[in-house]
């Protein structure tokens, strides 16, 4: 004979799973209803950090992850990737964005841009061996700025560079004239392998990369704290980053939802806080506040 209880029992227990059922095909249905964003992005420490210790902890990501918090409205899908990955998708997917872009001539043929800039970064420096620095102190102006076309006219100092890796133009353009002390190298491990040929070795005298690179990668012991950066006078314009979507309808309308939470002042702050931690010393942390307040327009 069956006993009434365990059948009832049973009967409550379909019952409920039936209706947990019922809620969750409610809830997948409400979040395929949500328009989707496609984030590419790149494998660039400490812009974005991937893996280890500091994942999700890069100056990028803390903009990115603020913005995403204030966008509930989309389902927001991140993929790791590569600069040339990144760009392709940009072109031939219509609801792809990559959350730290410049804007170029080439770019804007394919993207959308936030008119609003998400953050100001510096631009590249140049990295000596900390117990050389006094050798340079004769080229560096009164805002400790090194002075590169004085350096490499009145010095027969080697530059090492990344073979194709563009450092900005006005930096581009100046090493251009003094080809003879430009040493190019290839790697794939890009700044990490030119400071360890710096610390050990003797094809160049300095190098040249961003102060958060540099600071990542010691942080990380990828390479020895054996190092100083010096701002380059010739490349004192901080650079505007924005994100940037694809050149479709989709993309269009995802621009706009970006451009309205943008102006929240917690979205400007996660940025420029992530940014200064990932700042080398006090020194640098003070230039950047320095330029910071005179480019940055008002609000």
């Amino acid at each position: 004979m069956k006993n009434p209880d365990i059948d009832a029992t049973q009967c409550s227990i379909a019952h409920l799973l039936g209706v947990l059922c019922l809620l969750l095909g409610i809830c997948a249905a409400h979040a395929e209803d949500k328009p989707v964003v496609v984030w590419y992005v790149l494998d660039f420490a400490p812009a974005h950090i991937i893996s280890g210790a500091a994942k999700g902890q890069g100056y990028h990501d803390a903009n990115l992850y603020a913005l995403i918090k204030r966008l509930p409205e989309l389902q927001h899908r991140i993929i790791y990737s590569n600069g040339p990955r990144a760009y392709e998708a940009l072109r031939n997917t219509p609801n792809a964005c990559h959350p730290a872009t410049v804007r170029t001539a080439e770019r804007t043929e394919f993207m959308y841009f936030s008119q609003r800039v998400v953050n100001w970064g510096l631009p590249n420096g140049l990295i000596i061996r900390a117990r050389q620095a006094a050798g340079f102190a004769p080229f560096l102006n009164a805002a400790g700025e090194l002075q590169l076309e004085k350096l490499l006219t009145e010095s027969p100092l080697r530059i090492g560079v990344i073979a194709k890796r563009s450092y900005g133009a006005d930096i581009d353009a100046v090493l251009a004239r003094h080809r003879d002390q430009v040493v190019e190298t290839v790697s794939s491990n890009l700044l990490a392998s030119n400071l360890n040929k710096l610390d050990t070795q003797n094809e160049f005298d300095a190098t040249i990369g961003y102060a958060t690179e540099l600071y990542y990668l010691t942080w990380s012991h990828t390479v020895p704290a054996n190092f100083q950066i010096l701002p380059i006078a010739e490349a004192r314009t901080l650079m505007p980053v924005a994100f940037g979507c694809s050149k479709t309808a989709e993309g269009q309308h995802l621009i706009e939802l970006i451009e309205r939470t943008l102006p929240q002042p917690e979205v400007q702050a996660a940025f420029t806080s992530a940014y200064l931690n990932w700042l080398p010393d006090e020194r640098m942390q003070t230039y950047y506040r320095t330029r910071l307040a005179e480019q940055q327009p008002a609000p």
